[in-house]
């Protein structure tokens, strides 16, 4: 488990293009590796540059890609370094601390993907875990 600190930060709101769908966290690589090319080539199509990085947020909702934002307010905040595979862990740590602290987690946490995999070492690529606020 990381040993980078959890900390709360405030969220200015952040327009975003994503694609909602369900997949297994067995099929999660794959399915990244066939729609950030995708979502990429979409916003470059429309003359636009990628405002931030990569990222993932982890809700329920309809198959289709839309212009959404993600949330300001609130939310929890960490580093996480190393492979992919091992980004669950982190989120039982900021649950864990979250109920420490006294703070209520709200829905839709995601990670943010700092560093390119195809050119980072899988144990030094850097993501950021965010998990909004309840109000």
């Amino acid at each position: 488990m990381s040993s980078q600190p959890i900390e709360i930060v405030e969220l200015a709101p952040q327009r975003a293009v994503t694609v909602r769908r369900t997949v297994a966290q067995a099929d999660l690589g794959a399915f990244f590796m066939e729609i950030f090319p995708k979502l990429r080539g979409a916003i470059r199509a429309q003359g636009a540059t990628p405002a931030g990085p990569r990222f993932a947020r982890y809700y329920n909702g309809d198959p289709a890609a839309f212009v959404t934002k993600l949330p300001a307010g609130r939310a929890a905040k960490t580093l996480h370094i190393g492979p992919y595979h091992t980004l669950s862990q982190e989120y039982r740590r900021i649950e864990k601390w979250l109920a420490e602290e006294g703070h209520r987690p709200a829905e839709g946490p995601w990670e943010s993907y700092l560093d390119d995999e195809s050119k980072t070492p899988e144990k030094h690529l850097r993501t950021e875990v965010y998990w909004p606020l309840a109000r």
